[in-house]
């Protein structure tokens, strides 16, 4: 759904490679037009100063969980009206505007019953079962890809994963985080290949705790592709974990990664983008060394069977513009807030950025980005 800018591409290589041949010329003062000058080209100066002077957008969500059909009307639907196709309505006007859109789908897509998963205590455990064709409220808010490494990936075992991959991919959807299946895919916009991953915590998933992995995958799209980003799944879930800790995080028994590492670490590898989600709250944003990172951007879409009130139905956008080498150059995060069987709706008080801005500024103080009360992103000139 995206537009094709291949020729806007080529128009400004070819402007370039004009400039260049336009100050090849021989000394001052000389009429032969026929003369040029015997020095080549520099192809490489010339891609340098194009992608210092192109512009790639980019809007990441947290999580989305479209309704389920788990467990069966016991408690009355769990499913938006009209199949969820305005559920993203007010999203659209972000996610197709964009060059490439993303979240993080939590649940599988598989139609029932299939056998669960073991479920302990109900109080923090949840299942979750998405109609397949649910898909196409996907396709038709703009979204470019879809990361699965995620608890929940896991809640039919293989069967959903293996339902979800294929549905994903037959609606066209690069679909990215599980390990030996869909580790990584590759998005072509602007005559650039986009290499995106994701990691999680749980059994399939690429390890959000393994920083070894994180090194093999981010060196291998940075070989292969002009921008990379990365996704994770990670850190303790709920208000009380709204801050960045620096260290390793274990929820309910299980480890949950050091996201601060982690997310530095892509960065280091690589990776010019990275953004998280998993704690079910927005969390802190920094720039380091000219990349930017969202620690997590919460939950996005989950209108039933899970928790929407206060930070945990805080439904931020991260939308960000990087050049052709992936440095940060500006953004801004739109605030949306969730609404029980609706979705995420723009909020004028920009509770989501406010948060964030918050946060941003207590985590992380050294951090030249800059977060305005409306959410645009910018940076200062701080060393």
């Amino acid at each position: 759904m995206k537009r094709n800018s291949t020729l806007i591409t080529l128009s400004v290589l070819l402007f370039f490679i004009i400039c260049a041949c336009g100050n090849a010329r021989t000394g001052e003062g000389s009429t032969d037009s026929t003369v040029v000058s015997d020095k080549s080209i520099d192809s490489a100066a010339i891609r340098t100063a194009m992608l210092d002077t192109m512009k790639i957008s980019f809007a990441f969500m947290g999580d989305i969980m479209m309704g389920t059909t788990y467990p069966d009307s016991v408690h009355g639907t769990a499913l938006p009206a009209d199949g969820g196709r305005h559920l993203f309505d007010d999203a659209r006007t972000v996610t197709e505007r964009v060059d490439v859109a993303g979240g993080n789908l939590e649940g599988s897509f598989l139609n029932g019953p299939g056998r669960r998963r073991p479920m302990g205590n109900p109080r923090t455990y949840f299942i979750f079962r998405m109609p397949p064709e649910y898909v196409g409220n996907l396709v038709d808010a703009g979204f470019d890809f879809m990361g699965i490494a995620n608890n929940h990936i896991n809640d039919f075992g293989q069967p959903g994963r293996s339902s979800t991959m294929a549905t994903l991919r037959g609606a066209d959807l690069p679909v990215v985080g599980l390990k030996d299946s869909c580790e990584t895919a590759i998005i072509t916009r602007k005559g650039l290949r986009i290499g995106v991953t994701q990691f999680g915590h749980g059994a399939n998933n690429l390890d959000v705790t393994n920083l070894d992995e994180l090194r093999r995958v981010v060196r291998k799209l940075r070989a292969e592709c002009d921008l990379v980003v990365v996704s994770f799944h990670g850190g303790a879930e709920g208000t009380a974990y709204l801050h960045v800790p620096r260290k390793s995080e274990t929820y309910v028994g299980e480890n949950r990664g050091d996201v601060m590492r982690f997310a530095r670490t892509a960065v280091d590898e690589g990776a010019d983008i990275v953004f998280g989600h998993g704690p079910h709250v927005p969390r802190a944003a920094e720039l380091y060394k000219d990349h930017i990172i969202f620690y997590s951007l919460g939950n996005f879409c989950t209108p039933y069977r899970m928790g929407i009130s206060g930070a945990t139905g805080y439904a931020p956008i991260a939308e960000v513009t990087v050049d052709g080498h992936g440095r940060f150059t500006s953004g801004k995060i739109h605030s949306l807030l969730q609404h029980r069987g609706i979705g995420p709706r723009f909020d004028s008080a920009n509770s989501a950025a406010g948060l964030i801005r918050r946060l941003s500024q207590e985590d992380f103080p050294e951090s030249p980005l800059v977060i305005a009360p409306d959410g645009t992103l910018s940076r200062s000139d701080k060393k």
